[in-house]
């Protein structure tokens, strides 16, 4: 090879080669382009706050983040307070210049803080303004955030409701609400009453200015929403009242329920009214000094009621050494709507016993063996005689099937009962008996396999005795296995002597 063309050859290596190693270890202007294309974000906690209320300070709270869990150097925020420099500013503990807050970090993932802010003396209320973050790092794009805050605040509550105890189908309840404005600033453009109830409770009359929206999205089982706009401004310090009281009625599904009601301010003109009188707010005079303090409350309904929780068995018929399926069927006749029970889930528990002599090879997915006195793990789920089951909140109209496939064991009777019988969900509740358990009922078939009234069976070997006899599965299944093992030996030496040529 000529000189020149070695000179080549090693000049365009080492070229190679420093291009290799500047990918490898993050040198050379790509490694310092990609740094620069980081982004870091900084946004507040909060994008509208209230100064001058109770408490009267206020935390101005703000986080940044570096995209892809980078990390950004040399970093440096600014809070910008002269948009609302007339009627706030840092509190004395603070380390502000002027208008400006300011932090520097040396790096920065993910993380957070926050700002004090006092309300000046003689600050005008109803006054707002903007405040601003921002900041730069030397390797990362920082992109800011704003908020608005406002000197004093809307700040309504609402009368209470006595909780209601021993209420019975039928029955109406009346609840005159009252709400009032505890802030600086009026509700201007009037409020909205927002009014849930649960399933045994029937908010009774229908108003132009009032509305039914789904509650799907409610959860706690709320069955009904409804909301009505009043165009009427809620003034500090005043009191104003429905024009009539709620007026609720005690369903026949009521046993635990519930109504809640929130008044919140328009932040636009209430909604044209539909056809019909209005619901209105009067005047009542001068705010409470004392009672909710709050914009909302939740009453209870405790109601005396029944639900009757019935429960069918099965028949089925099997041989030794096979298997069949029962199945139990639970209904809930009503009439009332097990939900809601305090805000917890309620659930209906069945005991289920299958018939002696048989272990649980498929069992529904909610059923576990039943628990242990100690709360301590029960163990595996198959291969067992009792489950306790469980079905979430119950209503009436629902019908749950429950299917258990058992092996039969050679030592099961000819008649084997087992059981299927609901628990008490709460004292009182089902008292119709006579239905709440319900016989599992296996009958052994005679001769051949024997197909089941109401599931799937298969046929299998005669009882016998053995280590394994207390189990009910024992010696019968070591001696047909032994058999079976035998007659493959006898077989293999049968063809092993057969003729090579013959067919």
């Amino acid at each position: 090879m000529a000189r020149r063309s070695r000179v080549r050859a090693v000049a365009t290596a080492a070229a190679g080669a420093v291009a290799l190693l500047a990918g490898v270890f993050g040198t050379g202007p790509a490694r310092a382009d990609a740094d620069a294309a980081q982004r870091m974000t900084v946004q507040f906690a909060e994008h509208e706050l209230f100064i001058g209320t109770e408490p009267p300070s206020v935390d101005l709270s703000y986080r940044w983040k570096v995209a892809g869990g980078g990390t950004a150097h040399h970093v440096h925020l600014t809070v910008d307070l002269s948009g609302v420099a007339d009627f706030a500013e840092p509190a004395p503990s603070e380390h502000c210049k002027g208008n400006l807050c300011t932090l520097d970090l040396a790096s920065a993932t993910s993380d957070f803080h926050a700002i004090t802010l006092v309300p000046k003396p003689g600050a005008v209320v109803g006054s707002s303004g903007t405040v601003t973050v921002s900041g730069t790092a030397s390797d990362a794009t920082v992109t800011g955030d704003r908020l608005t805050l406002t000197n004093g605040a809307t700040q309504l509550k609402v009368s209470a409701s006595a909780e209601q105890l021993h209420q019975v189908p039928g029955d109406t309840l009346t609840f005159p609400l009252h709400v009032w404005n505890n802030g600086q600033l009026p509700a201007a453009k009037g409020v909205e009453l927002r009014i849930d109830t649960t399933a045994g409770l029937h908010l009774q009359g229908s108003w132009a200015n009032c509305r039914d929206v789904p509650a799907s999205d409610r959860g706690g089982h709320v069955v009904r929403e409804t909301l009505c706009d009043f165009p009427t401004p809620v003034e500090p310090g005043r009191q104003y009242a429905l024009s009539s009281p709620l007026s609720v009625k005690v369903g026949d599904e009521a046993l635990r329920d519930k109504i809640f009601y929130e008044f919140t301010p328009l932040t636009s003109a209430a909604p044209a009214n539909g056809p019909g009188a209005p619901l209105t707010l009067v005047p009542k005079g001068v705010m409470p000094s004392d009672g909710n303090i709050d914009p909302y409350f939740t009453t209870y309904v405790n109601s005396v009621n029944h639900a009757d929780f019935a429960v069918t068995g099965d028949t089925v018929s099997g041989r030794r050494g096979g298997h069949a399926t029962l199945h139990a069927t639970v209904v809930d006749r009503g009439p009332a709507v097990v939900q809601d029970l305090l805000d917890d889930d309620a659930f209906l528990p069945v005991l289920v016993k299958l018939p002696p002599g048989t272990k649980a090879t498929r069992i529904p997915d909610n059923c576990q063996p039943p628990p242990t006195d100690d709360g301590s793990d029960p163990g595996p789920r198959m291969g067992r005689s009792s489950y306790q089951c469980y079905f979430g909140d119950p209503a009436p109209g629902d019908r749950h099937v429950l299917s258990f496939t058992v092996a039969i064991g050679p030592r099961t009777p000819a008649v084997s009962a087992g059981q299927v019988r609901t628990l008490e969900v709460m004292k009182g509740l089902d008292p119709d008996a006579s239905n709440d358990s319900a016989a599992l009922t296996l009958r052994l078939a005679q001769g051949g396999p024997a197909a089941g009234t109401s599931g799937s069976v298969s046929g299998g070997p005669s009882a016998g005795s053995g280590l394994l006899a207390d189990t009910g599965f024992g010696g019968g299944w070591i001696a047909w296995a032994a058999g079976a093992l035998l007659l493959a030996g006898g077989t293999a030496v049968a063809l092993s002597r057969r003729p090579r040529g013959g067919n």
